[in-house]
C-alpha cells in the first residue's frame, strides 16, 4: 500500500511575512472596493441632493470625484502583499 505524504500547510501559515502579506492584499482590495463604490455613489447622491435643493443645474461631472492616492496606495498595497506571500512560501521551501 502506499502512503499519502500531507503537507505541512500550517507551517507556512506560521510565518509572520506570509500573514503580514495576506493582510497587505486584503487591505489593498478592499480600499480599492472602497473607493470603487465611492466613486460610483457620489454623482447619485450628487443628484438626490440637487432635487432636494432645486436650485441650479445639476451635472453628474461635478460630482465625479478622482482618487488617484488611494488607488495607487491599493495597488501598492497588493502588491507588496503578494511579494512577502511569494517571499514567505520561498523561504519555506529552502
Amino acid at each position: 500500500m502506499r502512503q499519502i505524504r500531507h503537507v505541512n500547510e500550517g507551517a507556512i501559515m506560521k510565518h509572520p511575512a506570509y500573514i503580514l502579506g495576506s493582510i497587505e492584499a486584503l487591505a489593498g482590495v478592499l480600499l480599492l472596493s472602497v473607493t470603487a463604490i465611492i466613486k460610483e455613489v457620489m454623482p447619485i447622491l450628487g443628484r438626490i441632493a440637487f432635487q432636494s435643493a432645486a436650485a441650479g443645474s445639476y451635472s453628474p461631472e461635478n460630482y465625479a470625484a478622482a482618487f488617484p492616492l488611494p488607488i495607487v496606495l491599493s495597488v501598492l498595497l497588493i502588491a507588496a502583499g503578494a511579494v512577502q506571500i511569494v517571499y514567505a512560501v520561498l523561504k519555506k521551501e529552502t
